[in-house]
């Protein structure tokens, strides 16, 4: 057993595959991944903005003692004849089964020359060096008002009160969010002396000035770009089926559609609309992911017949700096409901919420299925 990528989900799986009873002594779990450490992504923007020295974590901490670690990039899966090409490696990796659970990135072409993305430690490192260099005033422009781009406006607003942060989004800012949520941001946005700019399309950028597409310019000393997260080529370059994203094509089992020894979890695969149709790129999607293609390979070792997916959500928690957030209470969808948390308290249940992932991939160390998760919408609750 492989499995290519050990961020959320990747980590998930090995540990509930490998802690599995049924499956000692039977089954090697092999992790293929660039570097030794695993990465909170869920803290890059506290790295980026100088409020937390590091997201890595040692991996060996986090892994089952019967997982095998290999550091190395993957370059190609041949599926026809079962292995793992690595980057500046002869020797492949030999695989029975393969768990696909890259994550997702930036594509280089997404990014305009002249911004910084946030997608790995090497992007917040990066980041963070650039911001402590720049002169009191200067203007940092964070494109994008999803949840990385309000996290990350009011975390760099929070660190660096010298400089002055615009938040610029394509539609509402926080839009996704109930009208008492989106208020909330608003105003603790507001409180940070954050720019807002809504409806305001940027078309590209460079290192002194953003671009709009009614052809004004702005000035801006540094660019975060947190929109266009896409999957990794990977799949597509390997011949896998890939949607126009390049995320791997699954069943509802979370099964590659064409190679059956093949499952996917995470942010770089595509399951059917009917069970992932409201599913978003995010830790809180990872995690049940991971842990579900886990059980579906279990349950082709053993025999047995794996079931659809079906996981959702019940709240949505965004930091706004070190002192503050939003827990807004959202359906199985994911659309949100009246009821919001704010302020100091819910940035601590933000910063509990972010301890406890981690405590949910050891957990699977300690007993094998111990990880559950909210259940998707039922038909009724369809949008």
């Amino acid at each position: 057993m492989v499995i290519i990528g050990a961020g959320y989900a990747g980590v998930m799986a090995a540990n509930r595959i490998a802690g599995d009873q049924r499956m000692q002594g039977s089954v090697s779990v092999t992790v293929l991944n660039p570097v030794a450490d695993f990465v909170e992504k869920i803290r890059l923007h506290e790295v980026a903005a100088g409020s937390r020295e590091s997201a890595f974590v040692p991996m060996r901490s986090l892994l089952h003692e019967r997982v095998v670690l290999v550091e190395g990039t993957a370059s190609r899966v041949d599926p026809e004849r079962r292995r793992v090409h690595l980057t500046g490696d002869p020797m492949p990796l030999e695989y029975d089964l393969l768990l696909y659970a890259v994550g997702s990135t930036h594509e280089q072409s997404n990014v305009p020359t002249g911004a910084f993305a946030l997608t790995s430690h090497d992007d917040a490192d990066r980041l963070r060096a650039r911001l402590f260099r720049l002169d009191p005033g200067s203007v940092i422009s964070v494109v994008g008002a999803g949840l990385t781009g309000i996290e990350v406006a009011a975390e760099i607003a929070e660190q660096h009160p010298r400089l002055a942060v615009r938040l610029l989004s394509r539609g509402r800012i926080a839009e996704h969010l109930s009208e008492p949520g989106r208020r909330a941001i608003t105003q603790r946005l507001s409180a940070l002396r954050v720019e807002m700019m809504e409806n305001t399309d940027v078309q590209r950028c460079d290192t002194s000035s953003i671009q709009r597409s009614d052809g004004t310019s702005l000035g801006s000393a540094c660019t975060v770009w947190t929109v266009g997260l896409s999957a990794p080529s990977l799949a597509r370059d390997s011949g896998l089926p890939t949607d126009s994203r390049g995320r791997l094509l699954v069943d509802e089992s979370l099964r590659c559609l064409r190679y059956p020894d093949i499952f996917g979890a995470g942010d770089a695969i595509r399951a059917p609309e009917a069970v992932a149709g409201h599913l978003r790129m995010s830790c809180a999607t990872a995690l049940p992911l991971g842990a579900h293609a886990a059980d579906s390979i279990l349950a082709r070792l053993d025999g047995r017949t794996p079931v659809p997916l079906s996981a959702g959500y019940m709240l949505t928690c965004i930091s706004l700096g070190r002192r503050s957030g939003l827990v807004q209470a959202v359906r199985a969808d994911d659309r949100p409901r009246g009821v919001i948390l704010k302020g100091r308290l819910a940035g601590m249940t933000k910063a509990q919420v972010c301890r406890m992932t981690l405590s949910w991939i050891r957990s699977e160390l300690r007993r094998s299925g111990s990880y559950s998760w909210p259940k998707g919408p039922q038909p009724a609750e369809a949008r």
